[in-house]
C-alpha cells in the first residue's frame, strides 16, 4: 500500500476575527482579512498489517486501540476507523502549540480529512473540505469556532472572506504583489508563552450575540467594517493605513472581554512598540498564543533581535498561496 503525506497550513488574521461565528453571519454577515503562512501541520500515514497507530509529537502521546476516553487523540482514532483507515501508521506533526491562535485546530482536521480521502484514492474540493471540516469541528470535536479556519487553511492565498448565512466566498489579493511582498518584509509572529482555549472566548461571544441587544454586536460590525477598510488598503498600496486599522481592530477586540488581553500581553505589545513595530495584535481568540508584529519600513530585524529577549520563540514568515494538499510519497 501507498504511503501518503496532507498538510495544512496555519493562518494569520489581520482584521475580521469574531464575524464568522454564528449566529452574527446568519443576521449580519462577516468579512476577515487573512492569509495563509509557511508554517504547517503535516499529517503522514505509513501502512503496515499492525492495528493503527496513532502518534502525535505535540501530544506526546500514542493510540493503538480504541478507547473510551474523549480527548483529542482518542477521537482522531475513531475517526480513522469510522471512514475504514484500520491499519498502519499516522503520524501527526505540528509547527506551533496547539491553542496558539494560527488555526492549529482546523490545519489539523483539514490535513487529516484530506489524508483519509486520499488514501482512499478519492478527490475532494477545497470548498467541500472547508465545510465537512467545520461541520466534524463544532459537532463531532464539539469545538467552538468560526468559519473562517477551515475555509482560509483549506483555500490558502492572502485574501478577503465573506460569510453570510448560506455562502462562503474568497477575494484572492495575493496580486496585489507589491503590497503583499511588503507586508511579508515586516511581519514578524512572537510567541507569548503559553497556549490557551480560544473556545472559552467564543462561548462567551455566541452567548452575547444570541442577544440582538447585545452591547457586543456594535463592537463586531465595527471590526468587520475594518477588515473591509484594511482590504481596500491593500488595493490602494497604503500600507500605513493598513498597520493604523490593524492597531485599531485590536483594540476594538479587547473590548468584546475583559479576558482577551492581560498585563503579560499588553507589556509585550509595548516593548514591540518600543522596539520598532508599528502594528501588534494578538492572533485568535485571545488570552495567549502568538503576537502579530508589523515592523516599521526596514526594521524587521532589529524588531525580532530585541523580541527575542522577551519570547523564547519569534519568527519570521512568508505569505503562501496553497491551501491544504496531500501527496503520495
Amino acid at each position: 500500500m501507498d504511503r501518503y503525506l496532507a498538510f495544512s497550513p496555519l493562518r494569520i488574521t489581520f482584521a475580521g476575527g469574531g464575524t464568522d461565528v454564528e449566529p452574527f453571519i446568519e443576521r449580519y454577515g462577516g468579512a476577515v482579512l487573512n492569509s495563509t503562512i509557511d508554517r504547517k501541520v503535516m499529517v503522514t500515514y505509513e501502512p503496515d498489517p499492525y492495528d493503527l497507530e496513532l502518534s502525535s509529537r505535540d501530544f506526546l502521546k500514542s493510540i493503538t486501540l480504541v478507547s473510551e476516553s474523549n480527548d483529542v487523540l482518542s477521537k482522531l482514532y475513531k475517526l480513522f476507523e469510522s471512514k475504514g483507515v484500520s491499519k498502519g501508521r499516522v503520524i501527526i506533526n505540528n509547527a506551533v502549540p496547539p491553542g496558539s491562535g494560527l488555526g492549529s485546530s482546523s490545519a489539523l482536521i483539514t490535513a487529516i480529512l484530506k489524508l483519509i480521502y486520499a488514501i482512499k484514492g478519492k478527490e475532494i474540493s477545497a470548498k467541500d473540505l472547508a465545510a465537512e471540516s467545520y461541520a466534524l469541528e463544532k459537532n463531532y470535536f464539539n469545538i467552538a469556532l468560526g468559519k473562517q479556519d477551515p475555509f482560509a487553511i483549506s483555500m490558502g492565498h492572502f485574501k478577503l472572506m465573506e460569510f453570510t448565512r448560506s455562502s462562503e466566498n474568497m477575494f484572492d489579493l495575493s496580486d496585489h504583489s507589491d503590497f503583499v511582498q511588503e507586508l511579508e518584509k515586516r511581519t514578524l509572529l512572537i510567541y507569548t508563552g503559553s497556549t490557551r482555549e480560544s473556545s472559552t472566548f467564543l462561548k462567551s461571544q455566541i452567548d452575547q450575540t444570541e442577544n440582538e441587544n447585545s452591547k457586543i454586536i456594535p463592537k463586531l460590525l465595527e471590526i468587520k467594517s475594518i477588515a473591509y477598510k484594511m482590504s481596500d488598503a491593500v488595493k490602494a498600496n497604503d500600507i500605513n493605513s493598513f498597520i493604523s486599522d490593524l492597531n485599531r481592530g485590536w483594540e476594538i477586540k479587547k473590548e468584546l472581554d475583559k479576558n482577551i488581553s492581560n498585563k503579560k500581553i499588553d507589556d509585550l505589545i509595548e516593548e514591540a512598540k518600543n522596539n520598532h513595530a508599528q502594528g501588534v495584535r494578538l492572533m485568535g481568540g485571545g488570552g495567549e498564543g502568538f503576537l502579530l508584529a508589523i515592523s516599521e519600513k526596514g526594521k524587521l530585524q532589529e524588531l525580532q533581535k530585541s523580541m527575542s529577549g522577551f519570547s523564547d520563540f519569534a519568527i519570521r514568515i512568508s505569505f503562501r498561496k496553497n491551501g491544504t494538499s496531500s501527496y503520495k510519497i
